[in-house]
């Protein structure tokens, strides 16, 4: 297309109409955003919304920001000092002041300069999955798994996900004391259960760019598959969308102002990559790295290979401890994600039960805002580590963890379904996700477990014989 001749046939279409004073003014308002739509939106940033299944204060928008930004090792003091005036007129609600002093706090976070004091840099940045892989050389080698294992394992694993997912939904965004002072046990949903699963839209993108590509899928590939399907994005993932928009792909769409990208958004996506390689972990590292670029950097694209490779080594493996144990070695030694998860192991060793261990935790990882992929990371070591094993006692520790406990239980209860077998999960958990599920794709606001095992299944089915290279590159 000439864009020339475009834009002269638009203007040349018009035809000469001028409207009355009336619709003139409509025509003006009609641009301008409400003062109330506009108030509530940097109020949002402000103060979050609060969560839809769990009724938490889901705050994490520009002071998650400035937080993220102090943990990455970088200088924070202005924009701390200007958190304090912009709360005063948030208070006052000053919407212009406000206006002002939210763009400053950017403004600071875009200039920080480095802390070279902190102990974020004592560990390497690993920028490249050709970077991954210089790192890790313990590669657990690939083991064949039948075709009618590998569907009932995947058809356990959905049903395990969409059961963590409804569960955790009803406790996140919560601190372990608050749950605590209300209960000591989680042995059934806390009443029906709302089945909306916003996480599991990022796996269907996925989902859909594999069964195009196999293989040979791109970081490119996956994040059309998002700007086709999906209408919007929290964190992380809402900053790369606004990249996206803009031309702006992987891996740099996780990277230009993307103060969340070591968040859990991409931890609590990587369970569909395993899927697509049952007991190939290195391929579910690559599928992972793909994946995570498109939001985020460093240790929060870490976080989903941890959860590929939990998933992609529960198909081959018979105790959650083992993959826990396998899956560490398959994660950089010289990266701070590694260095969290192992110190959350010692720490289990010390303890007597789950509740020790995830107070220690808590204390040793405070600075981390509730959804960061480090202490995320920890609770599912914890219930690991403490759940002897047990669907069930699983998914009641790292519910009662609190934190982001759905993203964290959506895929840790994967890999446990898939030990566990359906068979052996309690129909109370499965009931209320065993009809149709809800989300906010485009065209797609109703699915099935069934209906995604079965496209799971058909695509790693399909491309089964693609000899596609499994190396770097």
């Amino acid at each position: 297309m000439n864009v020339y001749e475009y834009h002269l046939k638009i203007l040349k279409g018009s035809k000469l109409s001028v409207p009355t004073k009336e619709e003139a003014d409509r025509r003006w308002r009609d641009l301008v955003p409400s003062p109330q739509k506009e108030e509530e939106q940097l109020r949002r940033q402000w103060v979050g919304v609060r969560l839809p299944s769990s009724g938490a204060d889901g705050s994490s928008g520009i002071g998650g920001a400035v937080a993220s930004m102090k943990s990455r090792g970088y200088r924070v003091e202005e924009a701390e000092r200007l958190m304090e005036a912009g709360l005063k007129a948030l208070d006052e609600k000053d919407w212009r002041k406000l206006r002002v002093i939210t763009s400053e706090i950017h403004e600071c976070l875009h200039d920080a300069r480095k802390d070279p004091m902190h102990k974020y840099w004592n560990f390497e940045t690993i920028e490249t999955w050709e970077d991954y892989c210089d790192a890790v050389r313990g590669w657990m080698p690939d083991k064949p798994i039948g075709q009618e294992d590998y569907i009932r394992k995947t058809r356990a694993g959905w049903y395990g996900q969409m059961v963590g997912g409804t569960a955790g939904s009803q406790l996140e965004g919560y601190h372990y004391d608050e749950i605590a002072r209300n209960m000591r046990e989680f042995k059934s949903y806390l009443g029906m259960p709302s089945v909306y699963n916003d996480d599991i839209t990022y796996e269907i993108a996925f989902l859909e760019a594999y069964k195009k590509r196999g293989k040979a899928v791109t970081s490119k590939d996956i994040a059309r598959e998002w700007l086709s399907w999906i209408p919007l994005g929290m964190s992380a993932e809402g900053i790369a969308m606004r990249n996206l928009k803009q031309g702006i792909y992987p891996p740099e769409s996780g990277r230009v102002g993307n103060y969340y990208c070591e968040w859990i958004g991409a931890q609590m996506r990587g369970a569909v990559c395993g899927m697509l390689a049952p007991g190939k972990p290195r391929e579910a590292a690559r599928l992972a790295w793909l994946d995570g670029q498109i939001s985020h950097a460093n240790n929060g694209i870490i976080g989903e290979v941890f959860s590929a490779l939990l998933v992609s080594l529960a198909y081959i493996e018979q105790d959650m401890r083992d993959v826990l144990e396998k899956t560490m070695g398959m994660l950089p030694k010289n990266s701070e994600y590694y260095n969290v998860m192992k110190n959350t192991m010692d720490i289990c060793r010390e303890c007597e039960d789950w509740r020790a261990a995830w107070k220690t935790c808590l204390e040793e990882l405070k600075e981390y805002t509730w959804v960061h992929a480090y202490p995320n990371g920890a609770a599912e070591v914890v219930a690991i580590w403490f759940g002897c094993n047990d669907f069930e006692k699983m998914l009641e520790i790292i519910c009662l963890e609190g934190y982001d406990a759905d993203s964290t239980a959506a895929p840790l209860l994967t890999a446990a379904a898939m030990i566990t077998g359906i068979e052996n999960i309690d129909p109370k958990w499965i009931a209320p996700v065993s009809g149709e599920l809800d989300t906010y794709l485009y065209g797609r606001q109703k699915f099935t477990v069934e209906e995604l095992t079965k496209e799971t299944t058909a695509a790693y089915l399909h491309f089964l014989g693609d000899r596609a290279a499994d190396t770097c590159f």
